[in-house]
């Protein structure tokens, strides 16, 4: 019967032995699950955060969009707006130019006005003296003729 009671002795340490075994594989398993787990999370949150990075960076670029395209619309309402302060300027200026031309259309006709007012102020000046002249000579004449003594026509003689 001894021989029997070896048997079941090791027959017991041996099963101790696999259920130690039992227990650390099933620790083990246990830790592996917690770890698998505790990744999952963090690869969750990985993802929640990468996410919430890329619609940061969505949102970032709509609005630098938005901004380009106001300030594109802001540079074109002042082309348009330098476009108009141009087109008054020529319009006063070529109404200026008008107005200039008309005046030196204006300026010419009384240069031309005074050059023959001036000429015929001199004209005048020639005939007056001339006429004064003519007329002078024509009085002393006059008043030499009444000077000088008369002849007396002979009477005819009755023959």
């Amino acid at each position: 019967m001894a021989r029997a009671k070896k048997k079941s002795a090791k027959k017991s340490v041996a099963s101790k032995k696999g259920a130690a075994k039992k227990k650390v594989v099933a620790g083990t398993a246990v830790k592996k699950k917690a770890a698998a787990a505790k990744k999952k999370v963090a690869g969750a949150a990985k993802k929640k955060a990468a996410a919430a990075k890329k619609k940061v960076a969505a949102a970032k670029r709509k609005a630098a969009a938005i901004k380009k395209k106001e300030m594109a619309a802001k540079k074109k309402a002042a082309a348009q707006k330098s476009n108009e302060a141009k087109k008054a300027m020529k319009d006063k200026i070529s109404a200026v130019q008008a107005e200039l031309k008309v005046a030196a259309e204006e300026l010419k006709i009384a240069a031309k006005r005074e050059a023959v007012l001036i000429k015929m102020a001199s004209n005048k000046d020639a005939a007056v003296a001339k006429f004064v002249e003519k007329w002078t000579k024509q009085q002393l004449g006059k008043l030499e003729k009444s000077l000088k003594p008369k002849k007396r026509k002979a009477k005819r003689k009755k023959a």
